[in-house]
């Protein structure tokens, strides 16, 4: 073997190595500060779309929401690793959601005909009163009524009502949602958090064997009666914000 003829040979390419090196230094210490900049920028970003991460995060939790979230909520909402445990201690804050406020701001809705407006009220005083399983099943009875007159859709398509409320919102102009917006409302985060609710919610189900029972509340299954998963008062305020969320958009409140 040539090793001298090799030794030449690599010789030669570790010169041509060094050159190449020597010639893409200027660009590799630009290439380090791009990529620094870039890395504080996305940091930059990250900080900034929190909220936005956070209000995802209650909307794939089936927790309409409303008010703009402040920072400590943030923080929490998008760390935390058990989020249906944070939002059921936080029901009983006011500060969060005043639920005895927000039962009576609904119960003046247009949309609510009396026998609704009569359940809703007996709705709210099982929940009260710990009888969690009745007052989902009213609820969810009052919201299928409201969506019909909000739709003024007899369709007992859930999916067919949904859309008409949604397609009708994405047709707004800038001008319309900003007169939508509130000091106390977060038209963004409700609407985010609503149409997500809405995802698990309206899926339809065939009740075939071994069809498994969804977590997320869903419309057939609870009014089908073929629920078997014990209702909390969490998901009693889950479907209250998803019906007030619809009374918004529905254009009654």
């Amino acid at each position: 073997m040539d090793y001298f003829n090799i030794y030449n040979r690599l010789s030669g390419i570790y010169a041509v190595a060094n050159s190449i090196r020597e010639t893409l230094k200027p660009y590799a210490e630009a290439i380090e500060v791009f990529q620094q900049n870039m890395r504080g920028i996305l940091e930059a970003v990250a900080e900034k779309t929190k909220p936005v991460r956070a209000f995802i995060i209650l909307g794939e939790h089936q927790f309409t929401y409303w008010k703009p979230l402040n920072a400590d909520n943030v923080e929490t909402i998008v760390s935390i690793s058990n989020i249906n445990k944070y939002l059921a201690e936080k029901i009983d804050d006011k500060s969060f959601v005043d639920y005895v406020g927000l039962c009576e701001e609904m119960l003046q809705s247009t949309l609510l005909s009396g026998t609704n407006k009569a359940i809703l009220s007996q709705s709210v005083e099982a929940m009260n009163m710990g009888l969690y399983d009745l007052a989902l099943v009213g609820i969810v009875t009052v919201f299928d009524g409201v969506l019909t007159v909000a739709t003024k859709n007899d369709d007992t398509s859930i999916k067919k009502r949904l859309n008409e409320i949604r397609n009708k919102m994405e047709c707004l102009s800038d001008e319309e949602w900003e007169l939508l917006n509130d000091s106390d409302i977060s038209v963004f985060g409700m609407y985010m958090t609503w149409t997500e609710t809405m995802k698990g919610f309206q899926k339809r189900s065939e009740f075939k064997n071994p069809e498994e029972e969804p977590e997320d509340l869903n419309r057939h299954w609870i009014a089908h009666g073929r629920k078997t998963i014990n209702a909390t008062k969490l998901d009693d305020c889950k479907m209250l914000n998803a019906l007030y969320g619809l009374m918004y958009f529905g254009g009654a409140i």
